[in-house]
C-alpha cells in the first residue's frame, strides 16, 4: 500500500477536536458509519485506520462518567490500542494527557 501523503490518517496520529465532534454527531445521531460491538452493544465509529475509535460511554458502568449517561448526558471516549486520548460529554471534547 503507498502512503498518501495528503491523508492525515497516513501521516498523523492526532485526531482532531472537529473530527471527534462530527463523529459524535454521527455516533448519537444515528449516521452512517457507526458499528456496535457484538459482545457490549455499546456503539463506536472509527476515527481513522490506525484503529482510533469514539465509543459510546456503557451505562451499566459504577463510574461518574456512565452516571451522566444514565442521567442523559451523550459520553464517549477516543480510545486507540486502550488508551484514552479523549472524552466527550454533550459535544464538549476534553483531550486527556
Amino acid at each position: 500500500m503507498t502512503e498518501n501523503k495528503n491523508d492525515p490518517d497516513d501521516t498523523n496520529d492526532a485526531v482532531s477536536v472537529g473530527v471527534i465532534s462530527v463523529a459524535c454527531s454521527k455516533l448519537f445521531g444515528g449516521g452512517r458509519g457507526v458499528s456496535k460491538f457484538a459482545q457490549s452493544g455499546l456503539r463506536y465509529v472509527k476515527l481513522n485506520r490506525r484503529g482510533t475509535l469514539l465509543i459510546e460511554q456503557n451505562p451499566n458502568k459504577k463510574s461518574e462518567w456512565a452516571k451522566l449517561a444514565r442521567e442523559g448526558k451523550r459520553v464517549a471516549w477516543v480510545m486507540r490500542d486502550g488508551a484514552y486520548l479523549a472524552r466527550v460529554v454533550d459535544g464538549e471534547v476534553t483531550m486527556l494527557d
